[in-house]
């Protein structure tokens, strides 16, 4: 089964590579067909239908939880490479039902499940692959990456807003994410950030990835697993050890601490 695992995996691998069907900016991407122009996947050029596709999914997500704590002023932001257990150590946390959790994933699939409810849902003509099976609709996550980053801003701006309790939930991979992030809170008046960083070595975060996505597709619902590309896992590596994310999560800390925030690093 490990080597049919893998065979799968590899061919999911090649379709997620730059250029190919699967790619977050490859021509099959969701952005691609709801953006004015072809080259900005960005909240400002996307028409006015797929806007209200987007306010409508928002409007579904804020409605999920109704007991989160307000005027609290505090975030946590998570921090560490795919599949590394952030969402267990947030449960630990008790972070719960009075925190608005922010997951761009989240809305990953909200897309994909509101595609194919509205039958605009197609799949990149791809056949069975290794293990006879087809495409599954969550390994398509990819194509729907740019579009769900975008949402999960606006949802973030509107709880900030709020003065909501809120985890934003991610990587924080991207450098400028922090810098993003701290010029955020302080303009909304938030008064505690907690970053929450959660690493693993670089094997045991591609072999976790594969055992999630494994799961998904064989053991789970219709929708089954996302795939993390293994070269995007990798690419958050400095050594066997060591992510970028750690560099980020360290920066966003500082920036509170500048900004005058209670600050804390849990590792």
């Amino acid at each position: 089964m490990g080597e049919l695992r893998d065979e799968v995996a590899k061919q999911l691998e090649d379709l997620c590579a730059p250029g190919s069907a699967l790619h977050m900016d490859s021509p099959n991407a969701s952005w691609r067909a709801h953006v004015i122009g072809t080259d900005q996947p960005y909240s400002d050029r996307y028409r006015a239908d797929r806007l209200r596709t987007h306010g409508r999914l928002m409007n579904a997500f804020l409605a999920r939880e109704t007991d989160v704590q307000r005027n609290g002023y505090a975030a946590v932001v998570t921090a560490g490479p795919p599949a590394a257990g952030k969402t267990t150590r947030l449960d630990a946390q008790g972070y719960d039902e009075t925190w608005r959790r922010i997951d761009p994933d989240v809305f990953k699939e909200m897309l994909i499940l509101d595609d194919i409810a509205s039958g605009r849902f197609t799949f990149p003509s791809e056949g069975l692959l290794a293990d006879g099976m087809p495409l599954m609709p969550l390994e398509l996550s990819g194509l729907y990456h740019r579009e769900s980053v975008v949402i999960a801003d606006r949802v973030r701006e509107i709880c900030m807003r709020e003065h909501e309790n809120i985890v934003i939930e991610g990587t924080l991979a991207w450098a400028g994410m922090a810098d993003e992030l701290g010029r955020s809170l302080t303009e909304f008046g938030y008064e505690r950030l907690d970053v929450l960083l959660v690493e693993v070595p670089e094997e045991q975060a591609v072999e976790q990835a594969l055992q999630r996505w494994w799961a998904g597709r064989t053991q789970g619902t219709e929708m089954g697993g996302r795939f993390t590309p293994e070269a995007v896992i990798r690419a958050m590596y400095l050594d066997a050890t060591d992510t970028i994310c750690r560099e980020h999560a360290e920066a966003l800390f500082r920036a509170g601490q500048t900004s005058g925030m209670i600050s804390s690093l849990i590792c």
